[in-house]
């Protein structure tokens, strides 16, 4: 006889559970990894939703379909560590994606920013690092730093990025973010310029402003490259510092 009150309370304690181990996996992925609008800008969260949601929904089914207050609990105990298996390295398979794909660092290079992918900078890139801090890619989310290439290296960089190895993914011409303020400065334009050049993105711009909670008068923009389009930064003057984006492709 099926005793459906005892296999709902199953189905529930196993979703409940699920969803907590989900919950503090999308925390790290959503809140540390990706912090908005960095999930936009590179994507790749979906492969994530998706797992999450089977872990939520196969699971606890499996529950519903699997508990028998009849069975002993040798044999409760071989059934749900199958599933709790299948169900952990699905989650840690989603994780260990997300973790390739996450942005490791926003490079300013030029006159733009470069939002670069952890999985893009290889394990010999990150041996070539000059500076220590580079030599491993940062965990808490992503970091600011600039691309700075000596006179010596510039050609043999030229062959490099032609080959599709960019200096941008390159942690060797990496250098710490406060050296290059001032072309930061530099090369930053007015919000009113971009208003005037994309009157179709005001909108926009002005909600990533009031975002930001920085006077107007202080504010700058750079473009922002990044794998799935160009969004703008907008940057402090004051601390040479991007404090809002806004989905607007600039060029």
């Amino acid at each position: 006889m099926i005793v459906w009150r005892d296999k709902l309370q199953a189905f529930g304690i196993h979703f409940v559970l699920t969803a907590l181990v989900a919950a503090a996996a999308a925390a790290l992925i959503f809140l540390v990894w990706f912090p908005a609008p960095f999930n936009e800008m590179i994507g790749g969260t979906r492969l994530f939703e998706l797992v999450v949601g089977c872990d939520l929904a196969l699971g606890p089914l499996i529950s519903l379909v699997i508990y028998n207050r009849a069975k002993s609990r040798r044999e409760l105990t071989i059934d749900y560590s199958i599933v709790v298996l299948v169900q952990l390295a699905a989650l840690t398979y989603g994780v260990w994606v997300m973790a390739g794909s996450r942005p490791a660092y926003v490079a300013f290079e030029k006159d733009r920013f470069e939002v670069v992918m952890a999985q893009s900078i290889g394990d010999k890139d990150l041996v070539e690092a000059k500076n220590t801090n580079y030599a491993r890619l940062p965990l808490a989310g992503p970091e600011l730093v600039a691309v700075n290439i000596p006179a010596a290296e510039q050609q043999s960089v030229l062959f490099e990025e032609l080959a599709g190895h960019p200096s941008h993914v390159r942690p060797r011409f990496f250098v710490p973010y406060s050296a290059a303020l001032e072309e930061i400065r530099k090369r930053a334009g007015t919000i009113v310029d971009l208003e005037t050049r994309h009157p179709e993105a005001k909108a926009l711009v002005e909600a990533a402003v009031t975002e930001s909670g920085v006077p107007l008068e202080r504010l700058r923009w750079l473009p922002v490259s990044a794998r799935l389009g160009f969004w703008t930064a907008l940057i402090d003057l004051e601390t040479g510092k991007p404090v809002a984006y806004a989905r607007v492709d600039p060029y």
